[in-house]
């Protein structure tokens, strides 16, 4: 009998059933942990996540805290909108789990996540976010190849995200990537702007429209990253220019590395016709980096999430990550209001978007 073979000692519940909820089963059937319960507050969601996956009828509900407090299963995910994230970890916190898998962002402000990981740690549960992207294989093979010193000592990076999200959306994803790239050392300062016309919402919570950032790791290495796109008028009408003209939806997270002895390319999400997906540019030529072959990123999260309640290890994706990048979003907020370089570590708990907004000052 293989190890997947064998049955579980956890369970794991799903805290709202959507389409990321999927994502999370996924990742606890490859690890043989069974799903024994799920919640969400629309009748039909429950249902079909509990068909598709094998849960009970009497097992599925329509109030979270209910299913924890009668389940009070091992691991949780909580894969609802973010403006629920914190809420909903800290709730969950309360029933003891041993582990909390939760969505990206980690939450909507400092001040929410510091409420999530405070009441994991007040009662040992492990707290993981889902930024996955560090487990698939064009970032991984981007990683190995500048940890071998393909481009000899990382001196900048660029990046461009999705021209239609926002830094809480999607840009939280290619900040994670930045720092991964960077060793996770901390960000000591940032200078940003926005744009924020619209005052459009996405997954619960209010984002900007585009934004231009830099920001510098302590060990002097800067980043430039762009997000979104501007909503601008010509004489025929009003229309939508991404900021940054070759990343598309597809291939996002377009990132570019550069070192002292050449640049690592990565095409982001999804590969671009006719050219290698992930590059590595050194002397005037061009090799095509080849891709790993990988578990699934979210299977991969929960095989170490498991290995951190065992063995008390520090998950890639604790919390506390998660938190540094949402710091480098609220700092990207605070220049854009302040009209300044803002240095970190941050003291402010609130959003600085949500209050600009509410003040009318965007």
């Amino acid at each position: 009998m293989s190890n997947n073979d064998k049955p579980s000692k956890y369970r794991a519940a799903i805290v709202a059933c959507g389409r990321i909820s999927g994502a999370h089963a996924h990742g606890y059937q490859a690890n043989n942990i069974p799903i024994t319960a799920c919640a969400d507050i629309n009748q039909d969601a429950v249902n079909a996540f509990g068909e598709r996956f094998g849960v009970l009828p009497e097992k599925r509900y329509l109030d979270y805290n209910e299913m924890l407090d009668k389940e009070r299963p091992e691991i949780v995910s909580v894969c609802s909108h973010h403006q629920l994230h914190s809420p909903m970890t800290v709730d969950a916190a309360k029933y003891k789990p041993l582990a909390i898998f939760c969505e990206k962002p980690i939450a909507l402000s400092l001040g929410e996540a510091d409420a999530m990981i405070n009441g994991c740690n007040e009662v040992g549960a492990v707290l993981v976010i889902g930024h996955q992207r560090r487990f698939s294989p064009q970032y991984v093979s981007a990683y190995n190849a500048l940890k071998s010193g393909a481009i000899g000592e990382l001196a900048s990076m660029e990046a461009h995200g999705h021209p239609g999200t926002s830094l809480l959306v999607d840009g939280t994803h290619t900040i994670d990537l930045l720092r991964w790239f960077a060793d996770d050392l901390p960000v000591n300062w940032v200078l940003g702007q926005i744009d924020s016309r619209t005052h459009r919402s996405a997954w619960g919570s209010l984002v900007e429209d585009a934004t231009i950032s830099i920001f510098n790791f302590s060990n002097g290495i800067r980043t430039t990253l762009t997000l979104g796109g501007a909503h601008l008028t010509k004489d025929e009408g009003k229309y939508f220019e991404p900021l940054w003209k070759d990343v598309e939806g597809g291939n996002y997270h377009h990132i570019i590395l550069r070192g002292t002895e050449g640049q690592i390319e990565i095409d982001g999400d999804a590969p671009t016709p006719n050219r290698p997906w992930v590059r590595l540019v050194k002397n005037g030529a061009v090799e095509e980096l080849a891709l790993p072959k990988l578990p699934s990123p979210h299977g991969e999260i929960v095989r170490l999430m498991i290995e951190s309640i065992e063995t008390g290890s520090r998950h890639l994706l604790d919390a506390s990550s998660a938190r540094a990048t949402l710091e480098v979003i609220m700092a990207v907020f605070e220049s854009s209001r302040k009209r300044s370089v803002i240095q970190l570590p941050l003291s402010i708990k609130e959003n600085p978007l949500f209050e600009m907004i509410e003040q009318g000052v965007l």
